[in-house]
């Protein structure tokens, strides 16, 4: 618990500059993720267990935060899988306390608002000493690129359709029977006319 005091303290002294990254040396991976307002959205942390160690009743944890203009501690989970909240967004945060021990410290994000597209940062700690540390840029999904979607989804429904209606088409033709050319016809009038004028002869 005095690491939890301690940790809060830090964070309430700590500003930093729009867009500053805070893993510096510790930093093992950076990723964007992509969503759209309220929607809810994962947020990756996975560390390999090989940072973990051996025993599972280690005083190690993740240390979540959110940057923006300042540093907002949001929370933290333990390697037995407990959390202990200092911004629950709402209690729109929820984490996976059985995937803590293989080192998936995870967070689904719910119900995604404007102020949440910021960087985030996992942190991984044995005691207070930092081991590892991850980055996460949560962005909005452009609203050309979801209407350049749409419209793709569209024609190709529309093709789709047309080739349907081209298939039946072709398909019921087949099964009407073919008319027969005019000068065939008119071929074949004149021999049963010729056949008929022979046969009334005496």
């Amino acid at each position: 618990m005095a690491r939890f005091r301690v940790w809060t303290l830090y964070c309430c002294c700590l500003v930093f500059g729009n867009g500053e990254h805070l893993c510096k040396d510790k930093l093992l991976k950076r990723s964007n993720v992509s969503t759209e307002l309220q929607s809810d959205v994962l947020l990756p942390c996975d560390f390999d267990p090989a940072l973990l160690g051996s025993d599972k009743t280690a005083d190690i944890a993740v240390q979540w935060r959110q940057i923006n203009t300042t540093s907002h501690g949001l929370l933290e989970i333990s390697l037995q899988g407990e959390a202990m909240f200092w911004n629950s967004k709402e209690r729109r945060i929820k984490h996976f306390p059985k995937l803590s021990e293989s080192g998936n410290f995870s967070v689904l994000l719910q119900k995604v608002q404007p102020y949440d597209l910021s960087l985030y940062t996992c942190e991984l700690f044995n005691g207070t000493r930092s081991i590892g540390c991850q980055e996460i840029e949560l962005v909005s999904l452009p609203l050309k690129s979801i209407s350049i979607a749409g419209a793709v989804a569209a024609i190709a429904g529309a093709v789709l359709l047309f080739l349907v209606l081209i298939c039946f088409w072709g398909i019921s033709n087949k099964r009407k029977p073919q008319p027969q050319p005019e000068s065939r016809r008119e071929s074949c009038y004149t021999e049963v006319m010729y056949t008929l004028q022979i046969t009334e002869q005496p």
